[in-house]
């Protein structure tokens, strides 16, 4: 934490702890660094005066205090000492040395996929034991989560939230962080632990890009995005992605639990460091078996090696190669130790004349034509030579006929798949730059007039509708048309948003092209459109490739005008 000295205004003592630096300071009061009289220092946190004054909020912050001195844990921060009762309530917790995650990604990046698992695997163990004690933190974020030499620790209980104890919240007080709350936060709906791990989600996705996924500005527009819409998760380390986007998931109940979050990210931290996990290790091993069985490597999917029965040794030098290859149902032998070619002679030279030897006192034709068991000849090394040759022949015969088949195909296309259309068939009219956008009748249904678009004349800033309209400044914007398309085969919409300066003056409309994504609205590209002064009205339609814009202008033949779609959906 950075330390700053003491205001005017910032009392010297609370309590029985002598105020020593300011350590910050957040919605419900200022936290300070202090000692008691055996030296022992503690993260203080004295309540603001205007919450103090509040009879509602005294009652329900002893109640909360009660709650977060059941928590023990190896990584939090535990309550030393608290006085609910006294004029301006405040709380004492074990101060803990180093730097927030905040702080850490501010000033060295976002964390690296090892680093980013390890911390937060650590973080959530400490919720793990939060909500062993029944409690809910109710405000995990980057600044409450210290990086100390023992290990991350989660701090500040002043808003924690346990079963039967209500909540911080009074009129003009928001409980909790825009942007790290969850959405049963913003709707006013019980918490529950799930409630924490929608925050932790939010923190490590901080931690893996350096930026919140649900972006920055005004309260209203944070709290929208958190409800409404998908974060970005562009910039966390992929392999981190899958659990991030659970512990995000809209539905608590579809969130996994602190414990699964805990050990998943243990198990990602090791396998991204290479250390390796518990359990049978992989990969061929030679084993030479004393029983006679077939050895196989521990995961039993390949055969490595064999002895004869009666030897613990491997095969002698001179055994042919075949004798480790396993037989094909219908081979050349099958012995009832499992081995191919039966138990063999201890000898060795023979080992090819004694199988033969068997095969004929068995009724089973030593040599032929006929299929024969993998490398299995009866009439030593020329006939296995032979085979492999015949199988290089047939494999080659196979990889030309394919290439030669893949060639055509390539030319016929490139030389266009027009030969088969009836002459004079008209060819599809194609303009440069142009897209795979086409018309459609419908699209899935979304919240146009409730979310949040990109506004291309403010240098990659975005507005936010509430009810199909914003304010930006003097000007008022509001959503215009939605235009059914598809995008590469996949559903999309054109939506169009009109606004209209304050100061009078021709209109700037805003085309924004989505596809969809699970049924979740993914902007693809969006440019502005200057009016004509004398427009009155503009229609817009989708052809194949382009967006039409058809403005009515009085006395006049209607302009159309035509922005082709590229392929990535940007619109030029």
């Amino acid at each position: 934490m950075t330390m700053v000295r003491l205001r005017r205004q910032d009392p010297r003592v609370v309590g029985s702890y002598r105020l020593l630096r300011r350590l910050g300071a957040g919605g419900m009061g200022v936290v300070y660094l202090g000692t008691d009289r055996h030296g022992q220092k503690v993260a203080l946190k004295l309540i603001r005066p205007e919450l103090a004054n509040n009879p509602e909020f005294r009652s329900r912050f002893a109640r909360e205090v009660a709650a977060a001195a059941r928590v023990r844990g190896n990584r939090t921060a535990p309550l030393v000492d608290a006085d609910p009762e006294a004029a301006r309530p405040w709380l004492a917790t074990a101060y803990v040395p180093g730097p927030s995650l905040q702080r850490r990604v501010g000033e060295r990046g976002p964390l690296g996929c090892v680093e980013l698992a390890r911390v937060g695997s650590a973080v959530a163990d400490g919720l793990v034991s939060v909500h062993a004690a029944g409690v809910v933190h109710r405000d995990v974020k980057p600044s409450n989560i210290l990086l100390s030499p023992d290990g991350p620790q989660i701090i500040d209980f002043g808003i924690a939230y346990s079963e039967g104890a209500g909540t911080l919240t009074h009129t003009g007080t928001a409980v909790g962080s825009p942007g790290f709350l969850a959405p049963e936060q913003v709707r006013g709906q019980p918490v529950t632990p799930a409630t924490d791990v929608f925050a932790l989600g939010v923190t490590l996705a901080y931690a893996g890009r350096g930026s919140s996924p649900f972006g920055s500005g005004p309260v209203d527009a944070l709290l929208y995005r958190v409800v409404h819409e998908e974060p970005d998760l562009d910039g966390v380390p992929g392999p981190a992605v899958p659990l991030i986007s659970a512990c995000l998931s809209k539905d608590p109940l579809m969130r996994p639990k602190a414990e699964e979050v805990r050990d998943r990210l243990a198990v990602l931290a090791r396998r991204q460091a290479g250390e390796p996990d518990a359990g049978p290790r992989s990969g061929p091993q030679r084993i030479a078996s004393s029983s006679g069985r077939d050895a196989r490597s521990p995961s039993g999917s390949q055969r490595v090696g064999t002895a004869k029965p009666g030897s613990t040794s491997a095969p002698a030098p001179d055994a042919k190669p075949d004798a480790v290859h396993p037989p094909r149902p219908g081979g050349a032998a099958d012995s009832p130790n499992g081995r191919t070619g039966g138990g063999g002679s201890a000898s060795g030279p023979d080992t090819g004349r004694n199988r033969a030897a068997r095969n004929g006192a068995a009724g089973r034709p030593s040599a032929g034509p006929g299929p024969r068991s993998r490398g299995g000849s009866t009439s030593g090394a020329r006939p296995s030579a032979q085979q492999r040759r015949r199988r290089i022949l047939v494999h080659q015969a196979i990889v030309f006929v394919i290439v030669t088949a893949v060639v055509a195909l390539a030319i016929a296309a490139f030389q266009g798949g027009d030969s088969g259309k009836p002459a004079g068939s008209p060819k599809p009219v194609v303009s440069e730059g142009v897209g795979a956008l086409a018309p459609a009748a419908s699209a899935p249904a979304a919240d146009w007039a409730n979310r949040t678009y990109a506004d291309p004349t403010a240098g990659g800033a975005s507005l936010t509708l509430i009810g199909g309209s914003a304010t930006v400044g003097a000007d008022r914007v509001d959503l215009s048309e939605t235009v059914p398309a598809t995008f590469a085969g996949e559903p999309a919409v054109v939506v169009v948003l009109t606004r209209t300066p304050g100061a009078g003056g021709p209109v700037t409309q805003f085309v924004e092209l989505f596809r969809f994504d699970g049924g979740v609205p993914v902007p693809l590209g969006v440019k502005a459109v200057q009016g004509d002064p004398a427009m009155t009205a503009a229609k817009w339609s989708v052809e194949p490739g382009a967006i039409l814009r058809t403005a009515t202008v009085p006395g006049q033949p209607d302009v159309v005008t035509r922005y082709a779609v590229r392929p990535d959906g940007t619109l030029s």
